[in-house]
């Protein structure tokens, strides 16, 4: 990566760790760890080598949004450049928030607990209708989001723009005094638009034609349990059939061996 690095090592008890475990961690190669970094989305440390220079470092809640940025990629369909945008573009303090509350559940787990589990205290990310994008969290976690009113559980976060690039939308739209604040902001016109882009997405959330929602907290936990070096599955993973398996439930019942077709509870003239 040729990224400066630009925050150095506050303090020797910080935990820091390097490339190897940041791409088995997060499930992001280098290259794509460079579009985040040069976005803005993820930031480096530098540590001193012992004959002089510097290494590259990363903080474990680096990792954990690296590994955030991952999921979205993959189960978004989206590319590196998206990722790294909506990461970068939308308040910090939302992926903050959901590392903090995942990183903590994931702590109070035995070392031999293998299986990554759901929470009802789950940060969830939902894309609607393959354009807007919502970040939904529990009633009780809105009091740790600035601009947030008790109880608005469906955050906007921003719009997916045909090109790929990323629009934010600020959630505080959704308060009494949005509007005014947006004003401040952005200027009269731009706010009373982006108003309107607000209120359409919350009516197309309200009534959408497709949803994808991804669960939070179940990646952070997996990257936070893979990054202290033990083993994180999902339930997905563990109750899939092998590859074996799917190859012989796709064969018709003649042609499998009699035994095999007892076994499944039929035999190859059952129809």
């Amino acid at each position: 990566m040729t990224v400066s690095l630009q925050h150095p090592l506050e303090t020797a008890e910080t935990p820091l760790y390097g490339d190897a475990d940041i791409v088995a961690a997060s499930g992001l190669a280098l290259p794509s760890l460079r579009v985040l970094q040069s976005a803005g989305a993820i930031q480096a440390e530098k540590e001193a080598k012992e004959h002089g220079g510097f290494r590259r470092m990363w903080r474990e809640e680096t990792i954990l949004k690296a590994a955030v940025g991952a999921f979205m990629g993959e189960h978004f369909s989206w590319n590196i450049r998206t990722v790294a945008e909506v990461l970068a573009k939308t308040h910090a303090s939302a992926w903050d928030a959901s590392i903090i509350m995942a990183s903590a559940t994931a702590s109070e787990m035995r070392s031999d607990q293998k299986l990554i589990k759901t929470s009802d205290q789950d940060w969830f990310l939902e894309l609607i209708d393959r354009r807007f994008l919502f970040l939904r969290i529990p009633a009780l976690m809105t009091t740790m989001l600035p601009d947030v009113v008790f109880g608005q559980t469906d955050l906007l976060l921003g719009i997916i723009e045909p090109s790929g690039k990323f629009r934010m939308i600020p959630w505080f739209l959704g308060n009494k005094t949005g509007l005014a604040k947006a004003e401040k902001i952005l200027g009269r016109d731009t706010a009373e638009y982006t108003q309107r882009i607000y209120k359409l997405a919350m009516a197309v959330h309200a009534n959408c034609l497709s949803k994808t929602s991804l669960n939070l907290g179940l990646q952070i936990r997996a990257a936070c349990r893979r990054l202290k070096g033990f083993e994180a599955h999902f339930v997905e993973a563990v109750l899939q059939p092998k590859e074996g398996e799917r190859k012989n439930e796709r064969k018709p019942a003649s042609s499998r061996s009699p035994a095999a077709a007892r076994k499944g509870g039929r035999t190859g003239n059952n129809r």
